[in-house]
């Protein structure tokens, strides 16, 4: 995947920060499901993304994979607690990148729990019978 994105100049690149959440989900992901990941994204028509521990990216598989927008170079090192977010930088490929970049992590994060609730074994659940004991 990599060296896709190298191959493509970005219109756009700057500093970014993603949120806890979506950070952990998606490593939760890949230590869970697979690594690398590939999924469609059923909102946005002909685009699917694409997650690594290493980057994010989201592509538009009607282009030959040509990629739209990019999560990269995540700064992990140094990270104290599981509710901080972690900064990263953000490539820009698509003049309207900028358009889907606000929502794009929420509908990965909800595409990927569902994803890890379905893949999850389900419970065995029991009940434990006490004892009845018998007042005289």
């Amino acid at each position: 995947m990599e060296s896709r994105l190298r191959e493509v100049p970005a219109l756009k690149v700057m500093d970014s920060v993603v949120a806890a959440k979506h950070y952990n989900r998606v490593r939760l992901a890949l230590a869970r499901l697979e690594d690398p990941l590939r999924f469609p994204l059923p909102h946005l028509r002909g685009l699917d993304m694409l997650l690594s521990r290493e980057e994010w990216i989201c592509v538009d598989r009607t282009l030959n994979d040509l990629p739209v927008l990019a999560w990269t170079d995540f700064q992990v090192q140094g990270r104290t607690a599981l509710h901080a977010p972690v900064s990263c930088r953000l490539r820009f490929y698509h003049a309207y990148a900028g358009l889907i970049v606000g929502t794009l992590l929420q509908d990965v994060s909800v595409i990927l729990a569902e994803r890890l609730n379905k893949a999850r074994p389900p419970l065995k659940r029991s009940v434990t019978l006490l004892s009845r004991r018998r007042h005289r």
